[in-house]
């Protein structure tokens, strides 16, 4: 549309034992049953509108406490800065250590609000547009075991492990779309040169991003000893031909290309390590080694703090001769991975270990990784979930547009959802004009409006073979053409006229843009900036405005009320909504001008719900990329694109 153009197209963990950890900043939980998707908003009252003086008309319950304006254009609230519709506990999620029979339980939540819905009026805040993810908690072993059985998305009872048993992963899974070091250890983990040991919390991060790679077997339970044993082998070695299929009567089919099989020999053991596993008495590794992390070239052995101030080369052992970083040393669960193939791995069929015969890129062009297949299904509910602008006019506009659907020389190409496009047709309606209207859809630019505006923006207007497509022109074309017998702008009054054109300016340059950046600014000091310059820009227009009005000029709908009348309408369908603008306060200039605005017939039959007020700016709160030509010119530093 005009200037309004639319073109779709922490936690972080220290672990001296290894220099590359996992950062926990921007976590996705995955888990349990299918997955659900939150979008989390803080909820913060901004401050408030203009000057509590008697001719402004802002509530003077509704003053921002900012002693940096001195108040002068402030509002205050009750509410003031406070997190109150949104509040936001994160913790530390489920995490269970266990030494002996001791169990330790460190408990969390996150409460969640809705985003931005009209009922959110109930809460005492406003919406930022913050993303957060809900906590979805899966066994890991598990859940990959599920995955490998039943395809991606399985539930914890959807599936059961192969081979020697089934699974009982008691582990939670967080998938972090892009952990620090990412390219390293998704190398370290395919090549398996030597044995690696992991941390609870390295191995959720990180063996997600490998998993494309193997394709797990089986399962082996001990019952005497502290750990269980999973076997993958590469995907590229293929599935021998007797594998059961699926009997879930809800599993999507697939589409299925035979691969041959026998690409790659490599086949990897991951050993889980229950919780307190080398605290065990007479615990022995499965590969009989005391301590396993002995001997891991993956790990930097650096110089360590000694007793008494002396450093020394080695890992510091306690009384059970475990190094005191290594992960399992304080009871705490861990992982050991490494590489077991001993059917000609390396070609010569002399039962060692040999490499995989292909590289790491190979593997990802055959399947794509946990994360990677979550993250796709995320953005796709995303989709589903996320509003857009509507097509269709809802209320009393529907009506107007029902009565104005007859071809007419005089069209209107329009978006019901575009305040642009509602200036021309206020203006129209104010002067009881005889008029077509066509409902576009901007995004798709369709021939017919790029005929009247070649930049396929709207307000498009066509009279006869003239056409034109900038609001503030149709507004003035419609003045000089003295169609109908009511006029807008004062007539023979020059200085008047100026007058109305120069706030009509006002408008354009200061208060259009402040809507739109306090719209779509995401941080709360940026949105109460924003406000407050708001505020100060329409408190010049009120006190310019006819004292007793309520109009602009006095008692009749003018120029300059058509061309502020849908930010107007804005202010308490969406700015109110998304960033809790504040009511006028009853009885003020301001409050006077918004009922007569709010009440004239020509305004109302161009209204729609305020439901589609909501959803089309949604976008907008979000700050969603591609939203508009004037979104980006916005974000750009530009009042207009």
């Amino acid at each position: 549309m005009e200037a309004e153009a639319h073109s779709f197209p922490q936690h972080q963990h220290q672990n001296p034992y290894r220099p590359l950890q996992p950062h926990q900043t921007h976590l996705v939980h995955h888990g349990n049953g299918g997955h659900h998707q939150h979008l989390q908003s803080v909820q913060t009252g901004l401050g408030d509108l203009i000057d509590d003086s008697e001719h402004l008309g802002f509530h003077p319950d509704l003053r921002l406490q900012d002693a940096g304006h001195g108040g002068s254009y402030g509002f205050s609230s009750e509410r003031s800065h406070a997190v109150m519709g949104g509040q936001m506990d994160v913790s530390v999620q489920n995490v269970q250590s266990r030494v002996g029979n001791v169990n330790v339980n460190v408990g969390g939540s996150v409460q969640h609000a809705p985003q931005h819905a009209p009922q959110q009026q109930q809460h005492h805040g406003g919406t930022f547009g913050i993303l957060t993810t809900a906590p979805i908690q899966h066994g890991v072993i598990e859940r990959l075991q599920e995955e490998e059985m039943f395809g991606a998305g399985a539930g914890q009872n959807g599936g059961a492990s192969g081979g020697g048993g089934k699974g009982k992963g008691h582990l939670n899974t967080k998938i972090v779309p892009d952990p620090p070091n990412l390219d390293d250890w998704r190398q370290k983990l395919f090549a398996v040169d030597e044995v690696i040991t992991l941390s609870q919390d390295e191995f959720e991060t990180y063996f997600p991003h490998v998993d494309n790679v193997y394709s797990h077997r089986s399962t082996q339970e001990y019952k005497r000893k502290p750990f269980r044993s999973h076997y993958w082998d590469c995907r590229l070695k293929g599935r021998p031909p007797g594998t059961p299929k699926s009997d879930d009567p809800n599993k999507k089919k697939r589409r299925r290309t035979a691969r041959e099989r026998d690409l790659c020999d490599v086949k990897i053991k991951i050993t889980e390590y229950f919780p307190g596993a080398i605290q065990t008495t007479g615990f022995d590794s499965e590969g009989g080694h005391q301590d396993p992390s002995q001997g891991n070239g993956f790990f930097t052995q650096g110089p360590m703090q000694m007793p008494g101030g002396q450093f020394g080369t080695g890992f510091m052992q306690n009384s059970s001769g475990i190094s005191v970083q290594h992960p399992g040393a304080n009871g705490a669960p861990y992982y050991t991975v490494q590489r077991v193939n001993g059917n000609g791995g390396n070609g010569k069929g002399d039962g060692v270990a040999g490499p995989h015969k292909h590289t790491l890129e190979d593997s990802d062009k055959i399947k794509k990784n946990s994360v990677q297949r979550l993250m796709l299904k995320k953005d796709k509910e995303d989709k589903k979930t996320q509003k857009t602008y509507h097509k269709k006019a809802t209320g009393a506009a529907a009506a107007t547009v029902r009565k104005h659907f007859k071809g007419h020389e005089l069209q209107l190409f329009g978006s019901c959802f575009c305040p642009f496009v509602q200036r021309v047709w206020i203006a129209l309606e104010a002067k009881n004009l005889q008029y077509q209207y066509i409902e576009v859809d901007p995004y798709k630019k369709p021939q017919a409006l790029l005929e009247v505006n070649p930049r396929g923006l709207v307000p498009g207007l066509r009279h006869g073979d003239w056409g034109c497509g900038e609001s503030i022109i149709l507004m003035e074309y419609l003045e000089d053409l003295s169609l109908g017998q009511v006029h807008l702008l004062p007539q023979n009054n020059p200085q008047l006229r100026a007058h109305c054109r120069l706030w009509s300016d006002h408008i354009d340059r200061k208060i259009v843009p402040l809507f739109y950046s306090i719209l779509q600014a995401q941080e709360f000091d940026k949105q109460a900036k924003h406000t407050t310059e708001l505020q100060d820009e329409i408190s010049k227009i009120v006190e310019a405005a006819d004292p007793e009005g309520p109009f602009f000029l006095g008692a009749y709908l003018g120029y300059v009320d058509v061309i502020f009348a849908p930010w107007m309408l804005r202010f308490t369908r969406v700015l109110k909504v998304y960033r809790e603008w504040p009511d006028a306060m009853e009885g003020t200039r301001w409050w006077r001008w918004m009922q007569a605005v709010e009440g004239n017939e020509h305004v109302r039959n161009t209204t729609s719900g305020d439901e589609l007020y909501v959803d089309s700016y949604e976008r907008y709160s979000q700050n969603r990329p591609g939203t508009s030509e004037l979104a980006d010119a916005i974000n750009s530093g530009f009042s207009r694109p």
